[in-house]
């Protein structure tokens, strides 16, 4: 199925009242946060993936409630899924996906190719086992 079939790429609940911004620099832990007073507010867990910019298409778990940076979208993903599969088949196609933005000022994520990627879709306890195998594989090859 296409990618589109089974995650999109949402806006956040627009809040009011004092939360951190979660942006890049934060995420990336360079950067202490700083707060605001309005914005998208995700929760601690969601994911988020940031469609401007160079990295457009890297993807970062919230590690706090707060409103999320300007240049990114919330990752909403089908229950039907397991959402580490998803994570690691969009990491699988992190480069593509950063080779192939839009805009000349500044890059934004092409979401038609985004949306139109094919994923498999096997049952749900078979997504966990590749799971399982991608982290196996991945400390091998890490340690």
């Amino acid at each position: 199925m296409r990618l589109s079939s089974i995650c999109s790429l949402i806006d956040g609940e627009k809040k009011e009242g004092q939360q951190l911004c979660l942006d890049a620099k934060f995420l990336r832990g360079k950067s202490a946060g700083e707060y605001q007073q309005r914005g998208k507010f995700v929760h601690k867990g969601d994911n988020i993936i940031l469609v401007d910019g160079e990295n457009s298409g890297e993807v970062f778990t919230v590690p706090c409630d707060g409103y999320m940076g300007s240049t990114f979208k919330q990752l909403w993903v089908s229950s039907i899924m397991h959402l580490p599969y998803v994570l690691n088949y969009i990491l699988f196609y992190k480069e593509l996906l950063r080779k192939s933005k839009r805009g000349a000022a500044i890059p934004h994520l092409n979401k038609e190719i985004f949306y139109s990627l094919i994923i498999g879709i096997p049952p749900y306890q078979e997504q966990m086992r590749i799971v399982n195998r991608i982290n196996e594989i991945y400390s091998k090859i890490k340690g």
